[in-house]
């Protein structure tokens, strides 16, 4: 009795398997081994409803001094666009400029952020042991929250391509120069 119990468990495992074999069998070779395509992320995009109600501040750098002659500004841009400079050290323009850069330009900063982890990244890198390092800090508001980060020593090379994006508005915008009264 248990030899016949056996066989029929074994029939019905071998037919089961021959079945699975034919029905793999019949499907196309990009069906039965290629994972189902995932469309990729929607475009990321800015919306500053969430940040808070009037002209938040959007993203902001602030570069600091060195022993030498390393570039001393500040820059802060607004959810309307609306962007300051001070110009310290070390740059073509001192003072107090303004202009209003384009939501493409703003674009450019929040993929970049996203693209290299930006929002992950520690709120400080540096060892006080290290000197004459001039200190870089930025922000950027992403999804309702502003992230900080403070720059300085031992940290992920790929935030300078962000800092890099504040410096090229220096002279990708018309700047209006603030009159001092």
């Amino acid at each position: 009795m248990k030899y016949i119990i056996a066989i029929i468990a074994l029939i019905s495992i071998t037919a089961a398997c021959s079945t699975t074999k034919e029905v793999a069998e019949t499907l196309s070779p990009e069906i039965a081994v290629e994972p189902p395509i995932i469309s990729p992320p929607t475009e990321h995009k800015i919306i500053f409803e969430d940040i808070a109600k009037g002209d938040s501040l959007f993203a902001s750098i602030k570069r600091g001094y060195c022993f030498g002659t390393c570039p001393v500004y500040e820059m802060k841009i607004y959810n309307s666009g609306f962007t300051t400079y001070n110009g310290i050290h070390s740059v073509d323009m001192k003072g107090d400029f303004h202009t209003t850069i384009s939501y493409d330009e703003m674009k450019k900063l929040v993929d970049l952020a996203v693209e290299i982890g930006y929002m992950e990244m520690k709120d400080e890198y540096d060892n006080p042991g290290v000197t004459d390092i001039p200190d870089c800090r930025t922000s950027i508001v992403l999804g309702g929250k502003r992230k900080k980060i403070r720059r300085r020593f031992d940290y992920p090379r790929s935030i300078l391509a962000f800092e890099k994006l504040f410096d090229a508005l220096q002279t990708s915008q018309k700047w209006v120069e603030e009159v001092k009264e």
